[in-house]
C-alpha cells in the first residue's frame, strides 16, 4: 500500500472530505488529492502533522507494504481464514473512489461512487444494508430507487416492506400505494386506506372502491364484477381530489380506466 493510498484510507475511514481535511493540516484540496493519487509526497513537516492527526506512526506512513499485500493476496489460507475481498478504484470523483467493493464476514464498508459491500453507501449502492441515489439490498435507503426487504426511498421504494412517494410491495406506506396492505393517499391491493382514493378487496377512503367491501367518505361502490360505474367516480375524483396530486390524480383514474 502506498503512502497515497494510506492517508486516503485514513481520511475516508473518518468521513472527511478531502477539503476539508486539507483546511485541517492547513493545505488545498488539490495538494490532499495528489498526495492521495502519489503525484507528490507531503514534505516532512506535513508527515509528521499526519502522524498526529491520524494517530499513527511515521514508519506506518512511510514503509511501503506494496510487497506485503501482495504476499497475502497471493496466499490463499490467508484470504480463505479473512473470507474477506476488497477492492478500491483509484480514480477519485468528488473525493471519493469511483468503485469501491468490500465484503466479508463482519461490518465491512463500501463507500463510493458505485459502492459494494456489506454496508454500501454511494451514488449506486449495493449492499446487505446499502444507502444511495440508487440503493439495492436488504435494508435499504434510496433517493431516486431503493430495492430490498425493506425499502425506504424518496422517489420510488419497492420491497417487502416499502416507504416512499411511490410504494410497492406487501406493505407499502407513500403516496401512491400498491400492494397487499396499502397505507396512503392514493392505495390499491388488498386491503387499502386511501386518504383519497382507495381501491382493494376491501378499500377505505373519501373515495372507495371495493371487491368485498368498501367504506368511504364521499363515495363508496363495490363491485364484484371488477367493473365500476367510470364515468360518476372520475367526476367525484375531479370534484373531490385536489389538482395538487397530479399525476398521481391521474394514474389512479388511468388504472380505473383498465379496470
Amino acid at each position: 500500500m502506498t503512502l497515497g493510498e494510506k492517508i486516503f484510507k485514513l481520511r475516508t475511514e473518518r468521513g472527511l472530505s478531502q477539503e476539508t481535511f486539507g483546511d485541517k493540516l492547513g493545505v488545498s484540496r488539490q495538494s490532499v488529492s495528489k498526495w492521495e493519487t502519489d503525484q507528490s509526497l507531503p514534505e516532512l513537516e506535513k508527515i509528521i502533522a499526519l502522524s498526529e492527526f491520524f494517530g499513527v506512526s511515521t514508519d506506518y506512513l512511510l514503509k511501503d507494504t506494496l510487497e506485503e499485500d501482495e504476499r497475502m493476496h497471493s496466499d490463499n489460507s490467508f484470504r480463505a481464514s479473512r473470507l474477506h475481498f476488497e477492492y478500491k478504484s483509484k480514480k477519485i470523483v468528488k473525493g471519493l473512489p469511483l468503485v469501491h467493493v468490500n465484503f466479508g464476514l463482519g461490518l465491512y464498508r463500501a463507500k463510493g461512487i458505485f459502492a459494494f459491500g456489506n454496508i454500501a453507501q454511494g451514488v449506486l449502492a449495493i449492499g446487505f444494508i446499502s444507502a444511495g441515489v440508487v440503493s439495492m439490498g436488504l435494508l435499504t435507503a434510496g433517493i431516486v430507487l431503493s430495492l430490498g426487504t425493506i425499502a425506504v426511498a424518496l422517489l420510488v421504494a419497492m420491497g417487502n416492506i416499502a416507504i416512499g412517494s411511490i410504494a410497492l410491495g406487501a406493505i407499502t406506506v407513500g403516496i401512491f400505494c400498491l400492494g397487499a396492505l396499502n397505507i396512503g393517499e392514493f392505495s390499491i391491493g388488498a386491503l387499502s386506506y386511501g386518504r383519497q382514493v382507495a381501491i382493494g378487496d376491501e378499500a377505505h377512503g373519501r373515495i372507495a372502491l371495493g371487491f368485498s367491501r368498501a367504506y368511504g367518505e364521499i363515495y363508496e361502490e363495490v363491485s364484484k364484477s371488477y367493473k365500476f360505474d367510470y364515468p360518476a367516480i372520475e367526476r367525484i375524483i375531479n370534484e373531490n381530489v385536489s389538482s395538487y396530486w397530479f399525476p398521481f390524480k391521474s394514474w389512479i383514474k388511468g388504472i380505473l380506466r383498465m379496470m
